[in-house]
This record gives structure tokens, sequence and C-alpha cells, in this order.
């Protein structure tokens, strides 16, 4: 027999979409014990509820055990950035940019403590990182998302690195210098490089744009993949991509 709340609303429709949002808000995955706590939810119910969820898509339990938004979820999410007119005002400039210089140019929003990419200009035979819509990025180890840091409030930029230093556990060292070094470049040129973090063959220019209609921060890079990365490549592309994220602010009325 089915249960209601006393508006009318099915128990179980209720405490599914209070799980859906917990894990949403949430800027790490959660285990089923830290949501079931959470939420005042029996360890029994949760599972019932989060391995329904799972079935339609709507969460993704990962190896580690925690819980986070399946593809179903995201898709709603990524519906209304596809409404963003960021991406109408930013694509054109940004195959531009990556037919005048060979790279890919990517688009990414941080969302909690990840970089969510929702925009790509690739040209045929260039290998990118992120090729679908809703890919998630670590921000300590991307130009993206050291990119993003900086241009954050500084009180938003200093709890977001707290929640990264507590992820990144003994890694932090070396993720914090990677982050200050890139601090150091973005105040000088505009534009930070950061090199064999996500993986070592991967390294990639990046810069940040605050929204002029005070909508948000967004970044751009552009990204090399190979076994020898080409550091004087990215250094080249620095100012033309700077120059294009102008025309995008200009052009979102900065």
């Amino acid at each position: 027999m089915t249960t209601h709340d006393p508006d009318g609303v099915p128990t179980a429709v209720r405490k599914s979409f209070q799980i859906l949002e917990a894990v949403a808000a949430a800027p790490r995955p959660l285990s089923g014990q830290a949501l079931a706590e959470r939420l005042g939810l029996t360890r029994s119910t949760l599972s019932r509820l989060a391995l329904s969820l799972a079935a339609l898509g709507y969460l993704e339990r990962l190896e580690r055990g925690g819980w986070q938004l399946g593809p179903a979820a995201l898709r709603l999410g990524l519906s209304r950035l596809a409404q963003l007119d960021i991406r109408s005002v930013a694509a054109p400039l940004m195959r531009a940019l990556s037919e005048a210089i060979d790279l890919p140019v990517d688009l990414a929003m941080p969302v909690g403590d990840e970089m969510l990419h929702f925009e790509l200009a690739q040209m045929a035979g260039q290998v990118v990182v992120a090729s679908g819509m809703g890919a998630r990025l670590p921000t300590a180890r991307t130009a993206l998302g050291h990119a993003a840091l900086f241009a954050m409030e500084r009180r938003r930029r200093a709890e977001t690195m707290e929640r990264l230093r507590q992820w990144a556990g003994a890694d932090w060292p070396a993720q914090q210098a990677s982050i200050l070094r890139s601090f150091r470049q973005l105040e000088e040129r505009g534009f930070c490089i950061v090199i064999g973090q996500l993986r070592p063959d991967v390294a990639a220019v990046g810069a940040p744009l605050t929204d002029p209609r005070g909508q948000g921060v967004f970044s751009f890079s552009c990204s090399l993949i190979g076994q020898a990365p080409e550091e004087g490549r990215l250094e080249a592309a620095g100012p033309h991509l700077l120059e294009m994220i102008r025309q995008v602010s200009a052009r979102l009325g900065g």
C-alpha cells in the first residue's frame, strides 16, 4: 500500500527527490550512510530508493561506494545549460580560435568542487580530453579549474580550496603548489599553463571569464595531448585565448 504525505505526495516520491537534492548539493559523492543520516532514513529505505533511482539512471554508484547524479539527472541539468546564452555567444568564437591555432577549445563552469564541461570546438584530427557535454573534470588538476578558482570571489575560493585539500589528502601539497603557480601566471599574464597534472600526456592553457552580467564564473582552455606536450605552443596560444575571451565578454555586455 502506498503511503502519502499530508499534502498528498507519495512518501517514496518525496524521499526520492530528497535523495537527489542531497546528492546534487554535495560537492563530492555521498556514501549511503551519509545520505541516510542526512535525510533521517533507515539504511534499508535509503538503499531501496537509491537503487531504484540508479536503475532509472538518476543516480550512479561509484566503485568506492559513493553516490553521484546519474546520466538521466545530468541530462535534465544539461537541458538548462543548453539554454545558457554564453554557449551561443562563445561557440562561433571558439570555432574560429580552434581553426586559427589548431587546438581544441573548451568551455566549462565550476559546479561543486568539479568543472562541468559544456562546450567544445574541435577540428578534424584534434584529440580532446572531454568530448561530451556534461563531462566532469577535477578543479585542482586542470587549467580550467585553476582559472575558475582564480576568478572566484575570495570567500568562495577559500572554501573550495579547503574542500579540495581534504579530498586530496597526501596529494594536496603538490596540487596546491600547482594551483598557486597558476595564480601567479594569471596575475602576470592573464592565463595559466598546467602540464601533466590531469594525466602525464595532457597540457593546457586556461583563462577565466567572469560574466559581466553577474551570472557566474566560466573557464576556457586549449589543450594538447601527447607524449611531450609543447609548452611553447601553449604560451603562443595564450594571448589568442585572452582575445577570444575579451570578445565573448564584450558580446555579453562587458
